[in-house]
């Protein structure tokens, strides 16, 4: 009997073995297969439609890789837009490696989430995957080009990154989290806009221009969905876009955008510190960079912040830059005498960085014992700019901060009450400390 389980144990080690070195696990075939990095959706100017660009990776031969932008115009959903690129491309789209949703700032006008739900329901887009919003249309935007020569959307997220949030000056948010607000009972939501600071000038190359594709429906009535899924039908691929040319480069692995054509090239600057609102979807009111500072250092998980402060002295206006720790921050809604209340715990410290005013060496070299002065201002400045962040989301209904969550969650017997209006009838109290940084 023990024969017979050592000769079945054996002959299963060989069968799992054999499966283990003989399967190749998905991997992609990238003769057939289009990765997309990142998906901008813009409104189409058919009304109800929307433009959809895919920046494609191409490598190269180097390893550093290109970049490529293809966009389909007039696409009533961004699934129809995916499987456009296969019929019109012969290139069958992945997801699996798009870290980047950018929309169009005219997106926001209606429900960002009708086109969006896609990502939702699809399963190859991961739920870090990063949504933002940008000033321009995403097809511009992925047109521009990175100081260090990376690819657009590789650099947008890297603006975007949690490390750039723990800073305190962007406002991140993923299609998880996004989601989860969306559906809560606030309907709320905030993205960062992201812009670009510095253009460049010159027009020369176009390795990353976008090739547009005007929809045919009776093309795709007539060749249907099932000759793009039958493997032994292989289209004529065109080329993918800046595979020619990177080939012309030999293998650069500049990822494209705005040269200059034979002189310096310029690059672009991206900027991310402003912040949208949104409520049911759709846009309502616009934070300022002070204002996403504030909200990161009471609302987020930054604990680390740069900021500045200016204070009245003897010379004049004095301008200190300083680096900021939040060693403890709540938010709690309470009831007291049956009226909400809603206050912020805050205690941090912080450090002179730098000043606009020449110091005595004596303070230079106690740099991190900050003047009572500048901690004061500290501590009002912040407030003022959760004032203006409270009164914008009682204005527009955006519940930035959850309260209506909180009141579901730990105050239900008042939900029905106060649902509709916690946001206007919650006293809200600040109790914000600053200390100096030892």
């Amino acid at each position: 009997m023990n024969k017979l389980w050592m000769r079945v144990f054996l002959i299963g080690t060989a069968v799992l073995l054999l499966l283990f070195f003989s399967n190749d696990f998905g991997l992609i075939d990238i003769q057939e297969t289009a990765i997309v990095i990142a998906i901008g959706v813009d409104k189409s100017q058919e009304e109800g439609k929307y433009d959809v660009t895919a920046q494609i990776a191409v490598p190269a031969s180097t390893g550093s890789g290109t970049a490529g932008n293809v966009t389909v115009e007039g696409a009533s959903t961004v699934g129809e837009a995916v499987t456009e690129l296969n019929h019109k491309t012969g290139w069958y789209p992945t997801l699996v490696h798009c870290k980047l949703i950018l929309l169009g700032m005219d997106v926001a006008d209606e429900n960002v989430f009708d086109p969006i739900d896609f990502f939702l329901r699809s399963g190859t887009v991961e739920d870090t995957c990063l949504v933002a919003m940008c000033e321009k249309t995403a097809k511009e935007t992925f047109q521009a080009t990175s100081p260090v020569k990376d690819i657009s959307s590789s650099a947008i997220a890297k603006v975007l990154s949690s490390e750039a949030q723990k800073t305190g000056l962007v406002s991140v948010t993923n299609l998880k989290n996004f989601a989860k607000n969306y559906y809560s009972v606030s309907r709320s939501g905030f993205l960062p806009v992201v812009s670009v600071k510095q253009e460049a000038e010159s027009q020369g190359s176009e390795s990353q221009q976008p090739v547009s594709y005007q929809r045919n429906e009776e093309e795709l009535a007539a060749s249907g969905p099932f000759l793009s899924r039958n493997k032994w039908w292989k289209p004529k691929r065109d080329p993918l876009p800046l595979a020619a040319e990177t080939a012309a480069k030999g293998d650069s692995g500049q990822s494209g955008g705005k040269s200059s054509g034979g002189g310096e090239e310029k690059a672009d600057v991206f900027d991310a510190t402003k912040t949208l609102m949104l409520y049911e979807g759709k846009s309502v009111a616009m934070l300022t960079p002070d204002e996403t500072l504030a909200f990161n250092m009471a609302g987020t998980d930054t604990h680390y912040a740069f900021g500045s402060v200016t204070l009245e002295e003897n010379e004049g206006p004095v301008t200190y830059d300083l680096k900021m720790r939040i060693n403890h921050k709540t938010q709690k809604l309470s009831f007291e005498n049956g009226k909400p209340v809603f206050t912020f715990h805050i205690r941090a410290s912080a450090k002179i960085v730098d000043s606009s005013k020449a110091d005595s060496i004596l303070n230079i070299t106690k740099t991190d014992l900050v003047p009572d002065k500048v901690l004061r201002a500290a501590e009002v400045k912040f407030e003022e700019q959760l004032t203006s962040i409270i009164e914008k989301s009682a204005e527009t209904d955006c519940d930035i901060f959850n309260i209506k969550q909180k009141l579901y969650r730990s105050h239900y017997k008042q939900f029905a009450r106060y649902k509709d209006s916690i946001l206007t009838d919650a006293v809200v109290r600040y109790d914000i400390r600053f200390s100096s940084m030892k």
